[in-house]
């Protein structure tokens, strides 16, 4: 039940989801410290709402950790304007382990490849990814390149990492040749990975959605 103190941090951005009658409102804040009976976090932000909800609201703080995702099921005890107290958390659910997360999500990506005679420049778009790789459908097999560097475009942030190639499949398409090529990155930040892992849950729960309203 207390594993999540292990890996929530002081100054960890986290989340906040109130769920009211008519909506479900996102709060971006960071981790302040935990109390005795009380957890501290910072200014609640969204850029279209307030933060101002009765004592005793429900909500939900999720962090994403180097351990997985935390989702803590709090009330709201206090807010003066700039921290938010909240309760222990009446629930502590792990919801998956960041090394299984992966999802079909399609990122501008850029590859270079050395050596070359200069550098081979590459530009396509993932097939799926997750925290730990992604996967690609490439022209050619690349695992014969000796450095693999990888150019991930966010709309929020750009992610620069090397990789190795895990597997170079041949495949045909409509007649053509492809790779079908898995590659893990090596050289990525823990405050990249939780990028990464935040915005395949975003990816998720989006698709979630969609399939809802496309059964009413």
């Amino acid at each position: 039940m207390n594993e999540y103190r292990d890996y929530i941090e002081p100054g960890r951005r986290v989340e906040l989801i109130v769920r009211t009658t008519n909506s479900t409102i996102r709060f971006y804040c960071a981790f302040d410290r935990f109390e005795e009976n009380s957890i501290f976090v910072g200014k609640p932000q969204n850029k279209h709402v307030q933060f101002n909800f009765p004592l005793g609201q429900m909500l939900d703080l999720y962090a994403y950790t180097r351990g997985g995702v935390f989702r803590l099921r709090c009330r709201l005890k206090s807010y003066n304007g700039e921290k938010c107290e909240l309760s222990l958390p009446i629930s502590v659910d792990k919801i998956q382990r960041r090394e299984y997360i992966r999802v079909k999500m399609k990122i501008d990506t850029i590859i270079k490849l050395s050596p070359f005679a200069g550098t081979k420049i590459v530009r396509t778009k993932s097939k799926d990814i997750s925290a730990k790789g992604i996967r690609l459908l490439l022209d050619e097999d690349i695992s014969k390149y000796a450095k693999v560097e990888l150019t991930l475009i966010f709309s929020e942030e750009t992610i620069n990492t090397l990789a190795k190639v895990i597997k170079s499949k041949p495949i045909e398409i409509n007649s053509v040749k492809y790779y079908d090529t898995s590659l893990e990155f090596i050289s990525i930040s823990d405050k990249e990975i939780n990028f990464i892992v935040k915005k395949c849950f975003e990816f998720e729960s989006a698709q979630r959605r969609k399939m809802l309203e496309n059964e009413i």
